[in-house]
């Protein structure tokens, strides 16, 4: 052993406390992952899902499927038999919705603290307790400190939201150290006072510290209807884009069908995949897999999919592999 080794080990042994990590044992640790309902996206994250235990934020405009996306990955964890928490700060959460998207609403803590400190003390007890795999904040925005309800309209109070957010996340983020709980912030975009065309239109709420804190950052952009035969809306398709990530390649996307009514949809996810790859071919109307017609129209096709375990797994298959 070199003399240096043993200065490092007797300086560890003196402070007692474990603040350093040697290189090896950071090299040999592995990312556990929690992966999302969606084929694309757990392709686009490079991981295969989120990274675990660590804070995650999906961001939008409204109705993009944000809530959605986020709920759906809850019934994903739900199935692996892991613990979850949903904080609904905005007293929206539709638990028939919630039932349709796979979500066991009867084994699901939900908790509406009254203001932002308490949901940061809550968040915060749940982090101590090493038990919860997945925390879910909806939202950032009604993270409300307490000094808001407490005052008159017309009393300032900007920058308040920011500083308890700041202070908020800090706390979290030393808790969180070693820790399984991923916890993932939903978030919405407004538009940025002072914005030109050199700038931003839009910005996230709450300040700059969630964006420093998350490993992950997710936009949700609504595009284009998904329409049937007969110029029926059946939902719409979303872009989601891979703002920032720290366990994979960043600015990737992932296309996105989110359905009225079954939230955001896996047998399109395969079709589009397919059909992108060009393993399945349009000939006119029809989709053809090894000069065989499927379906007439990516709709016939899901409803095949979905109808027949059978085939929905092998063209899964051969769309995502590594899944």
């Amino acid at each position: 052993m070199k003399k240096e080794d043993n200065k490092t080990k007797n300086l560890l042994k003196e402070i007692g406390v474990n603040f350093f990590k040697e290189v090896t044992s950071m090299k040999e640790t592995k990312v556990n992952i929690l992966p999302t309902h969606s084929y694309s996206l757990n392709r686009a994250l490079g991981l295969g899902g989120f990274p675990e235990g660590k804070i995650i934020e999906i961001f939008g405009s409204d109705s993009s499927g944000k809530s959605t996306l986020a709920l759906q990955t809850l019934a994903h964890t739900q199935k692996q038999k892991k613990t979850s928490v949903y904080l609904d700060l905005e007293n929206t959460l539709n638990p028939e919705w919630a039932v349709k998207l796979g979500v066991d609403i009867d084994n699901l803590l939900i908790a509406r603290p009254e203001n932002g400190e308490k949901a940061f003390d809550l968040i915060n007890k749940l982090l101590e307790t090493k038990e919860v795999d997945l925390i879910i904040v909806d939202s950032v925005t009604a993270l409300v400190p307490v000094y808001e309800f407490e005052s008159r309209i017309e009393d300032q109070s900007m920058g308040l939201h920011a500083r308890l957010m700041s202070k908020g996340l800090r706390i979290m983020q030393s808790l969180m150290i070693g820790n399984k709980t991923t916890v993932i912030f939903i978030n919405q975009l407004r538009e940025k006072i002072g914005a030109n065309a050199y700038m931003p239109a839009t910005v996230t709420t709450g300040g700059r510290a969630l964006r420093y804190a998350s490993c992950v950052r997710l936009e949700v952009k609504r595009t284009d209807s998904i329409k049937d035969a007969n110029g029926r809306v059946l939902g719409f398709e979303t872009k989601c884009i891979v703002v920032k990530n720290k366990y994979g390649v960043p600015l990737t996307t992932a296309k996105t069908f989110l359905y009225f009514d079954t939230g955001f949809d896996v047998y399109a996810e395969v079709i589009n995949e397919l059909i992108e790859s060009k393993k399945i071919l349009k000939k006119g109307s029809w989709l053809e897999l090894d000069g065989k017609n499927l379906a007439q129209g990516m709709t016939q096709l899901r409803n095949k999919m979905m109808k027949d375990p059978a085939l929905a797994e092998t063209l899964k298959k051969l769309a995502f592999p590594e899944d």
